[in-house]
């Protein structure tokens, strides 16, 4: 159980929690599970993305979409929250990687908000897309950042693929956000010869590897997101809609 410190909107829909944690370490791209309440409706955790950990404080960006995370959205600060983590692997580019890309969608941004804390945002630029400008989060956390949205509210009109084409040669990519940015994302990488990194998004039940709730394939077999993943190498994902 964490003190909750924080827990306000960042834009229509969207919010930044930030609680004391009794685990002693998080990485960039890893994630907790969150209890939602305190009775078992919900029953199952939600899983949320790191955003932050510092000082003892981990910090999560979510979207109020259903039940659980609408009860999430009233909880304030000083109440407990109860989050089993960190779980799953982390980003982990190359050390001598000369031009990093941060590509996010929606609460995608989050790791890669996390990332570019903990590494100081060197050689690093933000491709942060989304439908309207409520779905762009943290822009102004990042050095340097493009910002593209699909009604043309917030930065350059369409989808965030556009300008990373010109930015992939010779670049690492870090990406979170909707599978079909992902995939988007991993074609790309294979057309102009880019590597990366890519942080996917499922369901879970349990968060560590068995309920098989979130079975991804790839090309070395099927694998546990929440054990094996959250983050998988470009072109190794075989994509299933």
């Amino acid at each position: 159980m964490g003190k909750i410190l924080e827990n306000r909107p960042l834009a229509r829909g969207y919010y930044r929690m930030s609680f004391e944690a009794d685990f002693a370490e998080a990485r960039p791209g890893q994630f907790v599970m969150l209890r939602v309440g305190l009775t078992h409706d919900p029953l199952l955790r939600r899983p949320m993305s790191v955003a932050g950990f510092e000082n003892g404080v981990c910090t999560v960006i979510y979207r109020s979409v259903g039940k659980g995370t609408a009860i999430l959205a009233e909880i304030r600060e000083g109440e407990t929250v109860n989050a089993l983590g960190p779980l799953g692997n982390w980003f982990d580019p190359p050390s001598d990687a000369k031009k990093i890309l941060l590509v996010g969608g929606g609460i995608g941004v989050a790791p890669l908000r996390f990332w570019h804390r903990r590494n100081g945002g060197k050689n690093a630029v933000a491709y942060i897309g989304g439908a309207t400008k409520e779905d762009i989060l943290c822009k102004e956390e990042f050095a340097q950042t493009v910002i593209t949205t699909i009604d043309g509210s917030a930065g350059t009109r369409g989808l965030i693929t556009a300008p990373l084409v010109s930015a992939l040669e010779g670049a690492y990519v870090l990406a979170c956000g909707p599978k079909g940015m992902l995939k988007a994302v991993d074609d790309l990488c294979k057309e102009y010869g880019a590597t990366g990194e890519l942080s996917l998004e499922e369901r879970m039940g349990c968060g560590f590897g068995v309920c098989l709730g979130c079975v991804v394939d790839t090309a070395a077999g099927k694998k546990r997101l929440c054990v094996d993943g959250p983050v998988f190498k470009t072109g190794s994902v075989q994509w299933q809609f």
